[in-house]
């Protein structure tokens, strides 16, 4: 029977083929145990003579020896940003039983699909993709894929001149990724072809929830998505700058970092 130390670490361990490092306190995070517990799982003292994959560097979690991962020649992966994952595990979070949700074709996307927990039934619409595979990885979700035509570049589907099954749904969250958030231009998008669905799932959208990392404030993109009052949640990596902290609670928008109070 596997016991829970080792069911952490073989967590870790699949967490790991999809990032390559974890930051201590988003490991206990995700796992809802205390750092202090990590680390002895982490120990070798509490290991006896087995070699584990993982060891602690610097305050991160990283893999020993490991393995260079090989795609297919025709396939151009995507990798989302390190400072990504506090922001992806903070995201699942909000992925209750029986939710209808919505992902856009943001990079971390797949990586926030992975950490919402394996025993969690719930239906991903997406236009992604990506973001597809990754729902059909989670044994009890249930992915509906926005139809259309294929461009490789976005590696998504688009189709304009019909209806869209967004027309006819409304998900309990839609989760959409930026570019860029500033105070003037609001939330902005490098990529002019999802704007439109963006766009339709927040029209439709019970819960809007935007992922931005802290790095992207102050930076505009080429496509507006919208003003930073169009959300209800933002969800960042780090405490957001005083001015954009304010300007979410003028504009009642609830912040979620790994600093804060989480759902």
């Amino acid at each position: 029977m596997e016991t829970k130390q080792k069911e952490r670490i073989r967590r870790l361990v699949e967490l790991l083929k999809k990032t390559d490092r974890i930051h201590l306190k988003d490991a206990a995070r995700m796992l809802e145990v205390s750092v202090m517990t990590i680390r002895r799982d982490l120990s070798p003292d509490n290991n006896g003579d087995d070699a584990l994959p993982l060891t602690l560097l610097g305050g991160y979690i990283v893999m020993v020896n490991k393995p260079t991962s090989v795609s297919a020649p025709h396939v151009k992966e995507k990798t989302h940003h390190p400072d990504d994952l506090p922001v992806a595990i903070l995201a699942a979070g909000m992925v209750a039983e029986n939710d209808l949700v919505f992902f856009d074709n943001g990079p971390e996307m797949p990586l926030v699909i992975s950490m919402i927990p394996d025993d969690i039934t719930f239906t991903g619409i997406c236009y992604s993709h990506r973001v597809f595979m990754a729902l059909n990885d989670k044994p009890n979700a249930t992915a509906i894929l926005c139809g259309g035509t294929y461009r490789a570049k976005s590696d998504a589907f688009y189709d304009s001149s019909n209806p869209s099954i967004l027309d006819s749904l409304n998900p309990r969250k839609v989760f959409i990724s930026a570019s860029g958030v500033h105070e003037h231009y609001g939330v902005t998008w490098f990529n002019l072809d999802d704007l439109a669905t963006k766009r339709k799932a927040l029209q439709h959208g019970l819960r809007k929830i935007l992922l931005a990392r802290y790095a992207l404030f102050d930076d505009v993109a080429p496509a507006s998505i919208g003003p930073l009052s169009t959300f209800d949640v933002l969800i960042s990596d780090r405490p957001l700058p005083a001015e954009y902290a304010t300007h979410c609670r003028n504009g009642f928008v609830k912040v979620i970092t790994p600093d804060s109070d989480g759902e």
